[in-house]
């Protein structure tokens, strides 16, 4: 008797927690209707200029075939490098003012390969949204 006692409580103290602990997650996941704002600061060729795009919209570079294409150009002599600095602004980050978040990279590729690669120098919250 005392066995099937403990077991009814510790069923009905599971499904009690169960019943507070989904509504809680559910709430935490909602998204926020956030816009990223993508500034190059200085000039770079069209190419760069859409690879940077790609590469900071989606977070990926902008060909990942999951496969380096590095040519025998880049492997004998390394890598042509274009370089920048790149600014992205995230809309409506936060609740409250100041609401934009406002991160500074360093980024690089190489023009004659798909190498690219980005290293955060900054980060701020800025106003620019109400």
């Amino acid at each position: 008797m005392k066995i099937k006692n403990l077991f009814a409580i510790l069923l009905a103290l599971t499904l009690l927690i169960c019943t507070f602990v989904i509504p809680t997650s559910a709430k935490e996941s909602t998204k926020n209707n956030t816009a990223v704002e993508i500034i190059i600061n200085n000039e770079v060729s069209e190419e760069t200029k859409e690879k940077i795009e790609r590469y900071f919209a989606t977070g990926e570079p902008a060909t990942d075939t999951g496969a380096s294409t590095y040519g025998l150009t880049c492997t004998l002599f390394g890598h042509k490098i274009e370089g920048t600095i790149v600014t992205a602004v995230t809309h409506k980050v936060r609740a409250t003012s100041p609401r934009c978040k406002k991160d500074t990279y360093n980024y690089e590729a190489c023009t004659r390969c798909d190498y690219e690669t980005s290293q955060l120098i900054d980060t701020e919250y800025i106003v620019c949204c109400s």
